[in-house]
């Protein structure tokens, strides 16, 4: 029982560490701003003259205007994000997880399509073969799908529908002076807050995201997903709460009797509590160091059954996604701390009551 906490708390810890760090790897290499129009607090088509006019700004070294939005699939019952994109090199975060024949590609002709794993998984369909998307207004496009994205790209790229702009403008029924936001570089990646503050001035109805607040969202949305695994954290702790209060208050009659032989063979309190104290020690080590083996073989190898389908099975379509092995001291320190510790101070209240009781009373 104690094997089976440990591992299961270690794997809790292993998942949300893996999970968090793979996020803030993905996230590095995204643009320093995205802006977009708004109204009436809902997302509207960007127009090309504030991207004419924050183009002028100094400290800017590129501006990419974006074509994107929501495809809903009838068979299927899948939502599917469709993306417009010339090339391929305007979004760099992409080229670092997509497979390399893509790169090739770029531009895709009018009646090309490149896709997620996931549709293809969803639809049934082939590399080669062709399908089919409603226009804006309703008429039947058809498309080749030229290739589908590396499966290690899945994380972002299970359910992306990629089109050159202008069949994307086609679809998703953007006029050619606007796009659905834009994404802005910087050379000085320090200057994003100032440079935020002043299209927000500049500009009404304009909504302005960092880099680092986009990386705060994500964390938060990954915190509050962890957070339902505080309760298993907590089911965890109650489990060495008990295991510990278990150990505590009983003492087996094996050994009353064999600190009772300790004390006859002239044993003082010190040393059978000394001798306690390192024999739960050796014994918690072997244990939490099994239970941490077993913890990161079921997230890293088996790919955490039951806790990936809980974080992300409320989707019709969601990343089948591998997590890199990612392990760093503090997730180990809490792992031996929670094991360890209290196991260690359970052990004493027996030991010093048997080391007390008189020899001929435990050997009744």
């Amino acid at each position: 029982m104690y094997v089976i906490i440990v591992a299961f708390y270690s794997s809790i810890v292993f998942f949300t560490t893996a999970l968090r760090h793979e996020t803030k790897q993905t996230l590095q290499h995204i643009p320093e701003l995205w802006v977009q129009k708004l109204a009436g607090g809902r997302l509207t088509p960007f127009p090309q003259y504030i991207t004419d006019s924050i183009q002028k700004w100094q400290g800017i070294k590129k501006i990419v205007p974006r074509y994107w939005g929501y495809q809903f699939d009838t068979p299927t019952g899948a939502v599917f994000t469709l993306m417009g994109m010339n090339d391929i090199k305007d979004l760099p975060f992409l080229i670092n997880i997509s497979d390399k024949k893509i790169n090739t590609k770029f531009p895709i002709k009018d009646d090309e399509i490149i896709v997620g794993t996931g549709f293809l998984a969803l639809r049934g369909l082939e590399i080669g073969e062709k399908m089919t998307l409603l226009d804006a207004k309703g008429n039947i496009k058809s498309f080749k799908i030229l290739t589908s994205f590396s499966a290690e790209s899945d994380l972002l790229t299970k359910d992306l529908l990629l089109l050159n702009e202008k069949m994307a403008k086609n679809i998703l029924d953007i006029s050619e002076n606007n796009s659905t936001d834009i994404a802005i570089y910087l050379y000085n990646n320090q200057e994003s807050e100032n440079l935020a503050r002043k299209i927000d001035q500049n500009f009404g109805g304009i909504r302005v995201v960092t880099s680092t607040q986009l990386a705060s969202t994500y964390q938060t949305l990954f915190g509050w997903r962890g957070g339902i695994f505080i309760y298993g954290i907590l089911l965890s702790l109650l489990a060495f709460g008990v295991l510990a209060w278990e150990r505590a208050t009983s003492l087996q009659t094996d050994e009353r009797k064999s600190l009772a032989v300790m004390k006859a063979l002239g044993w003082n309190i010190n040393d059978i509590l000394t001798f306690k104290i390192w024999e739960s020690l050796l014994f918690s080590l072997t244990v939490t160091f099994l239970g941490i083996w077993l913890g990161f073989f079921y997230v890293f190898f088996l790919e955490s059954p039951f806790l990936k389908n809980f974080l992300v099975g409320w989707s019709v379509l969601y990343p089948n996604f591998t997590l890199v092995p990612y392990v760093d001291f503090s997730s180990i320190f809490s792992i031996f701390l929670v094991s360890i510790l209290p196991y260690l101070l359970a052990t004493l209240v027996p030991a010093w009551w048997g080391a007390i009781t008189d020899s001929a009373e435990a050997m009744k």
